[in-house]
């Protein structure tokens, strides 16, 4: 197997996509907890690549951990730099002693709910356009590269779990002084002139100075439905923090150009600064916890962006949970580990580590260098990602219940039933699961005509309330030039700003027998098959055992040279394995990547999918001596690497 894993990965990086600037070849797989030496040794054995290391002291960043870093070195393990800002970027979420790591909200939420007219519980503490703290932060970070330099990192992580407040909770900061005026200045290039933002917010102010937005609940009491004092406010904290973070990965870029700048522990798409059209493009690099498809959007809005998944157990969902998000585009794994269950002080492995050691090595073996250098394959379905849809969704749904949103806790949060992020969410997975790989766009790529573009047959406008006049004029343009349209109610009820229109601006669009239809986002069936009067059909069909599509099977293409390689999993990590079988458009040459096996040259293939792990093919229409799946014949009868 390893020859045709090499052979593969030598065509995928001589190809022309590959060609691009990839600087992140291998997956890394890396251990948080720091490790004695004897540790360290017993890690690299089972496939483990780098640790962790924290500056003992982030106002003297350039003091090392010096024990730590050469017991890394000596084991020929590498490390990337944490928790250098999280003061800044994550002040209200944050571990301090002997306190709960959200103590300093709760503060200000307690604050608030006893005095709502408190403009205090409103003011964040430092505010993310403050520029004596820009600064400060700039400072700190290039005495860390400069520290570092010489060692190459894998990466420098600004924060662990940041946000504006609490994760991404929902709060009114930040009203300071450095917030306001840079929300102003915002807002003239928004509007450009003061008459164009009094025309849209329904005020009079006669100097840009005298420009406040609203909080939530004075939002909440307006009566005409127009939102855009703090819609236009939200998005301007989106804004602020997407810049703060950029200002972050610029300070690491200036003091050395091949580092990388990275945040860690990151949200659901919503609030507390999770809109991905501006953060996806804010960093290198991103740990993700997986929730509301913020993988598939980050990934979709920025492919170049280097994503690690998090791994805190064992067993075999988690041997599940590791080649999932590797197929979904993981480029490596922190793994979490603070009872020495990896490996013990000793040196010898725990428990966890013996059972973690056969997937983690093949997939160090090459599985996961090849999946990283080979390109992902899409449909051409696109999905909208509206953030102003989900901002607008939520205020609809909150604003009958008084302030029942501030006394709510991040956890909570999560279990929102926000209906645009279910749509969202639902249309995806019945694509997904109709052997479609959809693509989520901004509305800005709506507007500079990435639907024409990228050669996209079937648009997605998941509750799409708030929709800009680029956004509509881009829709119809689509339509007009033989596109189709589902959505789950008339668009664009509300413009960008959040204001609401006398009637949704699409609604025309919509007929029973037109372009555009209206389906529920959970009926797969309906919308399989607008996407095939689309034009818009399966690579590959994936049935089960009865000969109905296999729902429960999670399947990825990706483009290697002159091969493609197609990757199977099963949704949930459960049950024995399961036939399902694989028909192609045409014959091709399979190959079984992992068994090193020929399958010989097919359209059809029944093979078992093991409930925990996935099944990966290369396909090519050439035959084995004159391509890379060569190597099947010479590789097929030896045993399995797993």
């Amino acid at each position: 197997m390893k020859r045709l894993l090499a052979l593969l990965l030598l065509a995928a990086l001589a190809s022309p996509a590959a060609a691009a600037e990839r600087p992140w070849l291998e997956y890394e797989i890396i251990l948080w907890q720091k490790q004695t030496a004897q540790q360290y040794a017993a890690l690299k054995r089972i496939g483990i690549t780098a640790g962790v290391v924290i500056p003992p002291d982030r106002d003297a960043p350039s003091v090392l951990p010096k024990t730590q870093i050469e017991a890394l070195r000596a084991s020929g393990l590498r490390w990337y730099v944490e928790n250098i800002a999280t003061d800044f970027y994550s002040a209200y979420h944050r571990w301090t002693p002997d306190h709960p790591v959200n103590w300093r909200f709760q503060q200000v939420k307690q604050r608030y709910l006893a005095d709502p007219s408190d403009p205090a519980a409103f003011l964040r503490d430092p505010s993310l356009s403050d520029p004596r703290w820009r600064q400060q932060i700039a400072d700190r970070l290039t005495a860390t590269v400069r520290a570092h330099k010489a060692d190459h990192p894998l990466f420098y992580d600004l924060a662990d779990e940041p946000g504006i407040a609490d994760l991404s909770i929902a709060w009114d900061f930040d009203f300071s002084a450095p917030s306001l005026a840079g929300f102003r200045q915002w807002l003239k290039g928004r509007y450009g002139t003061l008459a164009a933002l009094n025309r849209q917010w329904a005020t009079d102010y006669a100097r840009w100075d005298q420009v406040m937005p609203i909080s939530t609940q004075a939002a909440m009491a307006r009566r005409d439905e127009n939102f855009s004092a703090w819609a236009d406010f939200k998005e301007w904290m989106d804004d602020a923090f997407a810049a703060a973070v950029r200002a972050g990965t610029d300070a690491v870029h200036a003091a050395d150009p091949t580092a990388r700048a990275a945040i860690a522990g990151l949200q659901i798409p919503g609030w507390g600064g999770y809109d991905y059209t501006r953060l996806a493009h804010a960093v290198d690099v991103m740990e993700l916890y997986d929730g509301g498809d913020n993988w598939e959007i980050a990934r979709s809005l920025n492919p170049d962006l280097v994503m690690l998944t998090t791994s805190n157990a064992a067993g075999a969902e988690e041997k599940h949970a590791i080649w999932r998000a590797l197929l979904r585009g993981a480029r490596g794994v922190i793994l979490w580990d603070p009872r020495n269950e990896f490996a013990r002080e000793d040196g010898t492995l725990g428990p966890r580590g013996r059972d973690a050691a056969p997937y983690l090595r093949e997939i160090r073996g090459g599985l996961g260098a090849l999946l990283i250098n080979s390109v992902r394959e899409t449909d051409p379905v696109a999905i909208l990602y509206s953030p102003a849809s989900l901002r607008i969704e939520w205020m609809l749904d909150w604003r009958g219940k008084g302030d029942a949103w501030a006394r709510r806790d991040i956890d909570a949060s999560y279990e929102d039933a926000n209906v645009a992020r279910s749509a969202m969410v639902d249309y995806a997975a019945s694509l997904e699961e109709s052997g479609l790989h959809p693509r989520f766009l901004s509305p800005r790529l709506l507007e500079e005509d990435e639907l024409r573009r990228g050669g996209y047959r079937l648009l997605v406008l998941p509750h799409a309330l708030a929709l800009g006049p680029g956004e509509s004029d881009a829709i119809r343009r689509f339509v007009a030039h033989g596109g189709r349209v589902i959505a789950d109610i008339a668009p664009g009820a509300f413009d960008a700003h959040g204001r609401k229109r006398a009637a949704p601006v699409l609604a025309d669009l919509f007929r029973s027998t037109g372009p555009a239809r209206y389906v529920d986002p959970r009926d797969r069936t309906a919308i399989a098959r607008l996407a095939a009067e689309s034009g818009v059909r399966p690579k590959v069909l994936i049935t089960g055992a009865g000969g109905d599509v296999a729902v429960d099977v999670e399947s990825h293409l990706f483009r290697n040279g002159a091969a493609t390689i197609i990757a199977l999993q099963r949704e949930e990590a459960q049950g024995a394995a399961t036939p399902v079988t694989l028909t192609l458009p045409r014959p091709a040459f399979l190959c079984d990547i992992r068994a090193g096996k020929s399958l010989g040259r097919t359209e059809r293939v029944t093979l078992a999918l093991d409930p925990h792990e996935p099944v990966i093919l290369a396909l090519s229409d050439a035959p084995p001596s004159a391509s890379a799946h060569g190597a099947c014949g010479e590789v097929g009868d030896s045993p399995k690497t797993r």
